[in-house]
């Protein structure tokens, strides 16, 4: 399960939404200041609103959550989304090319079979059930003061 950490912006019956930013690892990278590549980092972060199903945990507003999502599910969505309209843009060059069609007309079609592909996913993911495919709300997330031991030493 890969898990991100979130904020419960909003409470329904039995969803939450949750508030997750998307990180980069340009935070950690000493050249930072003078990367192209952080700045575009920093300029396209952006906050995504997740609805979530409660699974039975009592959460508030304003709740730090760890959500997750199933490893099968995220290399299924990626099968599906790019590599379908991918295989069909490779079969289709390959096709032109051995049939000896003209090199304008096979990339042409290619691209014709891309967008096709692209097409065909979208028909095709509206009619599949993505129940189990969907985040889930796993724990609440512990505050950090809670693990800190208070201690006295008396001298």
């Amino acid at each position: 399960m890969v898990e991100e950490s979130a904020r419960v912006t909003k409470i329904e019956s039995d969803t939450v939404w949750v508030q997750a930013i998307a990180k980069s690892a340009c935070g950690s990278c000493q050249a930072q200041k003078g990367c192209g590549h952080s700045l575009l980092a920093k300029v396209g972060q952006k906050q995504i609103d997740l609805p979530v199903l409660k699974n039975g945990f009592d959460v508030q507003v304003n709740d730090q959550v760890i959500i997750g999502v199933p490893e099968q599910a995220i290399l299924r969505s990626s099968m599906l989304m790019y590599g379908i309209p991918l295989l069909a843009m490779i079969i289709t060059a390959m096709g032109f090319s051995l049939a000896g069609i003209e090199e304008k007309v096979s990339v042409l079609g290619a691209f014709v079979a891309l967008i096709l592909g692209f097409v065909w996913v979208n028909r095709y993911a509206s009619r599949l059930s993505f129940s189990q495919w969907h985040p889930k709300l796993i724990r609440k997330q512990a505050s950090e003061l809670a693990h800190i031991p208070m201690c006295e030493v008396n001298e």
